[in-house]
C-alpha cells in the first residue's frame, strides 16, 4: 500500500484499536536499558501492535527482533505515555522529551508544551510548534 501524501510503502499494524501507518520496511532493533543508552532509543511498532524503543545498532546475535518505524510524512510522531497530576495528556516526542497536551479537549487544536525540567509532572513550559501526529491516538477530555 502507498501513502496518499508522499507515495512512500507502507503497511498498516493495529494498536490500541486503531491502525497506525508505518513505513514499510521493517527494522531491526536491539535493547535499550536506561542511561546514556536510553537517549539513543527510538519508538518502534512489533508487528503484533506493541509500542517499543529500541536501538538501530547492536551485534545481530543481541538482537530482540524486527519492528517498523511510524509513518510520519513530515509530521512530528509523539507518542502517548499517560496522564500528569493534572489529568494533562502527555506524550513524548522520541527523544527523551515530555509534552503537555494544555487544553485537550475534543474539537480543539492541540496546545502542546515542553515540561518544565522535562519532569512527568512538572508545569507547561514552551509552546511547540509543529504538526503533531499521535501515537495511538490524542488523548482528549
Amino acid at each position: 500500500m502507498k501513502c496518499k501524501n508522499c507515495g512512500r510503502e507502507i503497511i498498516r499494524i493495529r494498536l490500541g484499536g486503531r491502525s497506525v501507518a508505518c513505513d514499510a520496511a521493517p527494522i531491526t532493533y536491539w535493547s535499550v536499558r536506561g542511561g546514556a543508552a536510553m537517549s539513543e532509543a527510538i519508538p518502534l511498532l512489533t508487528p503484533n501492535g506493541e509500542s517499543v524503543y529500541g536501538a538501530l545498532d547492536g551485534k545481530l546475535k543481541d538482537a530482540v527482533g524486527m519492528a517498523y518505524h511510524p509513518h510520519t510524512c513530515g509530521l512530528l510522531p509523539i507518542f502517548h505515555r499517560g496522564r500528569d497530576s493534572w489529568s494533562r495528556p502527555i506524550y513524548d516526542d522520541g527523544e527523551g522529551c515530555f509534552l503537555v497536551d494544555v487544553d485537550p479537549r475534543a474539537g480543539r487544536k492541540p496546545d502542546i508544551c515542553t515540561k518544565q525540567g522535562n519532569d512527568f509532572n512538572g508545569e507547561p513550559c514552551d509552546p511547540v510548534e509543529a504538526d503533531f501526529i499521535f501515537i495511538p491516538r490524542r488523548d482528549t477530555w
